[in-house]
């Protein structure tokens, strides 16, 4: 996840190098990186950023967050041009599971989410008729640095962009789909049907294993922003690139003739620059003592007198960049890789307690999604779901190896704090399995199935109307209709708004994680009707539309929210 100022004091050594291009490399030209190993999670947030930066000006603050679809298009549309310019990528790496050792450093990151979305609710909310278009980049943008305008660096992040990412490159993008929906030749596609599906993999650990392993087999490059993975081995030839220095630079006489610079940094040849060790040694001392200059962490770094090196401390620091500290090897040919990341995370904490787990409880990290702050976490809504999948998980395994609760770590107020779910046995589940079930059934009735883009909008709108806790706030017929085909419910945009949309993300994130955790139970002890309730539910870049998107699913046909909130008041009022 990074060591604080060390591709700070680093990066004045790193070489400038062309991505790509070329058959030789020539005398007066820089070297080219013609092989990588992409970092999977750094390039999603490095294009959300990217994208974030190009949106216009004159769009709501409140509109402005990149969509799963978005972040997925931008990502494919970065991932053929590296191939149209004859890189090769070995594998995209995400993270399956992230180590004990690493759970304070994550707390801290949620928690600067949640102070993001605190500053971003004094933000006044305005009220426009214009709703943006979805934003699709060329190369030439998204390989081109820009400044975040300053209204926007308080938005947080898109919690699900990573996972829809992920599933999107093994299960959606195949030849025929990138040529519907992205600008390119089709004759710079690689061969084969779905192009990234056997090369994205999902890691038991963080990707930074299975990175630094490629690169060192293979001699590649890794692209990303995180700057730890210089510090692991990567060999005489395995190499880092920053993703924030990537620049498209267009030749003024020749347009087709553009190049991607960037900066590189070899680990192995750095150190031998620096007179020391290696890598690993200078980082311990930064991560020791973070405000010392580079010249006293580099004096640090040649002393021989073995008393660092010998400590258990700097021991302790040395298993986070090994292999076996995390279990990555177990990733070739695993039959989970279709896992949701935080579905997965909770799968390994079972699978490997002891790298995975602590104090005989899993815990999962729910993200802080884009509600109004100062009310009540949007994640209430949709806990019965994500309950019973987490207990369906725990009656996989038998009871020596089973827990009692799981630990979601949720906003609660100003604060990121862990909440406990109870466990259920088997009768319970079963019971809740039924009720789902007849929830599904009653839906089914009231809205139809035939359009999966409104029914299940609709279903996590009955489920918000169904919870206690959100009574207080609902809104009447004609506004939620108002809603559903104007983005608001009232006269103009309130932050009431962006929370009933983030109640809505929540309940459907619950339903594809119940829907995964659903394969674990052994054929005996569940039906197959019940395995497959949840079998119609979208890809995630499609389940969780924007309050644009859901304005287009329900006004482009005359009187349907109007007909499907009459139904829901009815049923459900």
């Amino acid at each position: 996840m990074g060591i604080p100022y060390l591709t700070k004091h680093l990066l004045p050594y790193a070489d400038s190098v062309l991505l790509g291009g070329g058959a030789d490399d020539q005398p007066n030209e820089a070297p080219r990186v013609r092989s990588v190993v992409i970092d999977g999670p750094s390039l999603v947030y490095h294009v959300y950023y990217r994208l974030l930066a190009w949106m216009s000006p004159v769009h709501d603050v409140l509109d402005i967050q990149p969509t799963c679809n978005e972040v997925s298009r931008a990502v494919v549309t970065c991932l053929l041009e590296l191939t149209r310019r004859g890189i090769e990528i070995h594998k995209i790496c995400f993270d399956g599971a992230l180590p004990v050792s690493k759970r304070e450093t994550r707390r801290a990151r949620i928690e600067k989410s949640r102070h993001r979305l605190e500053l971003s609710r004094r933000r006044a909310p305005t009220s426009s008729n214009e709703w943006r278009e979805e934003v699709v980049l060329p190369p030439t943008q998204l390989w081109q640095g820009r400044n975040l305008p300053a209204r926007w660096r308080n938005l947080p992040e898109n919690p699900f962009m990573v996972s829809a990412v992920f599933e999107d490159l093994r299960t959606r993008w195949n030849r025929e789909q990138i040529l519907q929906e992205i600008k390119c030749d089709p004759s710079h596609l690689p061969d084969g049907d779905y192009l990234w599906a056997e090369i994205a993999v999902m890691v038991p650990g963080e990707a930074d294993v299975e990175c630094a392993r490629v690169s060192k087999l293979t001699g590649s490059a890794i692209l990303t922003n995180d700057s730890d993975l210089i510090v692991h081995d990567l060999g005489p030839d395995g190499a880092v690139v920053f993703l924030n220095t990537v620049q498209f630079v267009e030749d003024a006489e020749d347009k087709d003739n553009a190049t991607i610079k960037a900066m590189r940094l070899h680990p192995n040849d750095l150190a031998h620059r620096l007179g020391i060790k290696n890598i690993l040694r200078f980082a311990y001392e930064l991560n020791e003592n973070p405000h010392l200059g580079f010249s006293e962490l580099l004096r640090r770094s040649k002393d021989n007198q073995g008393t660092t090196e010998d400590s258990e401390q700097y021991h302790q620091f040395l298993r986070e960049y090994q292999p076996e500290s995390n279990g990555s090897s177990a990733v070739q040919g695993h039959v989970y890789q279709n896992l949701d990341p935080r579905v997965s995370e909770l799968f390994w904490q079972y699978e490997l307690p002891d790298a995975f787990c602590e104090a005989n409880q899993p815990h999962i990290y729910l993200g802080i999604l884009f509600e109004d702050h100062s009310r009540k976490c949007a994640w209430e809504v949709g806990r019965f779901y994500r309950a019973l999948g987490y207990s369906l998980l725990n009656q996989a395994y038998p009871p020596a190896r089973q827990f009692t609760t799981v630990c979601e770590f949720v906003r609660r107020g100003t604060r990121v704090v862990a909440e406990q779910i109870t466990l259920c046995g088997s009768k319970t589940v079963m019971s809740d399995l039924s009720i789902v079930q007849k929830r599904l059934d009653l839906a089914q009735s009231v809205f139809g199935a035939d359009d999966p883009s409104t029914f299940w909008v609709m279903f996590a709108v009955a489920e918000i109307y169904r919870d206690p806790s959100s009574q207080a706030s609902l809104p009447s017929g004609g506004q939620l209709e108002r809603y559903l085909t104007k983005g608001f419910a009232g006269q103009k945009t309130e932050w009431t708004d962006v929370h009933f949309l983030a109640q809505i993300h929540a309940v459907l994130y619950s339903l594809r994680m119940l829907h995964q955790l659903l394969q674990f139970l052994p054929d005996d002890n569940l039906t197959g009707s019940n395995r497959l309730i949840l079998g119609s539910l979208p890809p995630l870049h499609n389940l969780l539309p924007s309050r644009g998107e859901t304005i287009r699913r329900f006004s482009n046909r005359s009187g349907l929210a109007k007909r499907l909130v009459y139904q829901l008041m009815t049923t459900y009022g």
